[in-house]
């Protein structure tokens, strides 16, 4: 395998450190496949085919071949025999590292970059999860911010130590990863949230914003230079660039809602906003609906995920996540009594200025404006990168909402400042 992953790679004139740099992996771990002293991880084998131009049974069989003759000859399925070989390589790491017997292994499709699996192992349930390396996501300090939020009242996950007394572990291909206690709980998808879980939704993100002004300062999220560097000039390049990659991939209706945002960015309006007047604080960073757990009536009994959390402006993670929430932003529609509900709710407990207040609307319509989420969706090798075009579909729909209604949605808020 490994003479055949580097006879392909130089025929396409590639250098291991340009397959590293695709793969997001160190230039050593290309050289060491290559050289026959490891396997690929199967959560590499699909990205690593996809740049070399061949099929995953190819790249087992070190060949090129028919994938009917090697289906025959297997009695198995591709996607039967990579979920084999995952599992084996999971149970392995896991006895290694924890000296936990894995017996079942299922891999979540929840969450964007970040590869999860829920394995039953000694018989208890745990999450292993390894998080999307990006310079938003902070797993190693994870664990010790959920500690300290347990003990204040949120119920947030709980990490156990490998067999050298580490939270944060390695495996052989320096990929991070954490295991965690299993909850037990209901998940809703976007959009799916009735007006019970909406209402514990905001006083739970106001807990978590009161709860965090006490804890050591988290890294800036959306800070004071986030406009300068996502501009509607920078968009609408990278907009021309995703428009290509859906037309070559026969995405149309994508390149549909590509064309509308690129309409609307050209008439935006960039009214400047100081993020330094803005209430900014620690925050959970990606607070929605999917990392909500409930029981069976709906109250919330786990919130899950923390990776991202980091210092945001207050109102662009109440904004956020009700459009994650209600279920008439499916459509991409904002029900402004059900938001003012949403967000008197929250400041039952939260605090925030008038500057936040009158600015909330304009500032999620820029943000919505001047990111690129169908790019990311394009340039993601990621399982679950499905998950970055729904929201990328999700976005597009409220852009065109908001455009419509954001000076009403603004009146609407300064109205509710005044009277509060």
């Amino acid at each position: 395998m490994g003479k055949f992953i580097a006879d392909i790679r130089k025929s396409k004139g590639l250098t291991q450190k340009e397959v590293a740099g695709m793969l997001n992996i160190s230039e050593k771990t290309v050289s060491k496949w290559e050289c026959g002293n490891g396997l690929p991880e199967v959560v590499y084998m699909l990205p690593l085919c996809n740049i070399l131009g061949i099929t995953v049974n190819e790249l087992l069989a070190g060949e090129y071949l028919h994938i009917e003759e090697f289906l025959q000859k297997m009695d198995i399925s591709r996607l039967e025999l990579m979920k084999q070989l995952e599992f084996e390589q999971l149970k392995m790491l896991m006895y290694k590292l924890y000296g936990l017997e894995v017996d079942s292994m299922e891999i979540s499709d929840k969450g964007a970059g970040s590869l999860t699996y829920f394995v039953n192992a000694s018989e208890k349930k745990y999450v292993i999860k390894y998080a999307s390396d990006n310079n938003m996501n902070n797993p190693e300090l994870e664990p010790k911010l959920c500690e300290y939020l347990r003990e204040n009242g949120i119920p947030a996950c709980e990490f156990i130590k490998n067999l050298q007394g580490r939270v944060i572990s390695t495996d052989e291909n320096g990929r991070r990863f954490h295991v965690q206690k299993f909850i037990e709980g209901i998940t809703y998808s976007y959009n799916e949230a009735t007006d019970f879980l909406l209402k514990e939704a905001a006083e739970f993100l106001s807990k978590i914003h009161l709860v965090l002004k006490d804890y050591e300062e988290l890294p800036d999220g959306i800070g004071t230079e986030f406009f300068q560097y996502r501009t509607p000039e920078s968009t609408l390049i990278s907009y021309e660039n995703s428009l290509q990659m859906a037309l070559q991939s026969g995405d149309y209706d994508n390149a549909e809602d590509i064309r509308n945002n690129i309409e609307i960015l050209k008439r935006f309006t960039n009214d400047t906003i100081d993020i330094s007047e803005l209430s900014c604080g620690n925050t959970h960073g990606d607070f929605m609906i999917s990392q909500i757990l409930c029981d069976d009536y709906g109250i919330i009994k786990g919130i899950i995920d923390w990776t991202t959390a980091c210092r945001h402006p207050y109102v662009w993670e109440i904004v956020r996540s009700y459009v994650f929430m209600a279920p008439e932003c499916k459509h991409g529609e904002i029900n402004m009594d059900k938001f003012e509900v949403y967000l008197k709710t929250y400041l039952n407990k939260g605090k925030l200025k008038q500057y936040d207040m009158e600015n909330a609307g304009k500032m999620f319509f820029q943000f919505l404006a001047v990111c690129d989420f169908y790019g990311q969706y394009y340039h993601s090798l990621a399982r679950n990168r499905h998950v970055y075009l729904q929201q990328a579909k999700l976005s597009a729909k409220l852009l065109k909402w908001f455009e419509q209604h954001i000076d009403e949605l603004t009146n609407r808020l300064n109205k509710i400042a005044t009277e509060m």
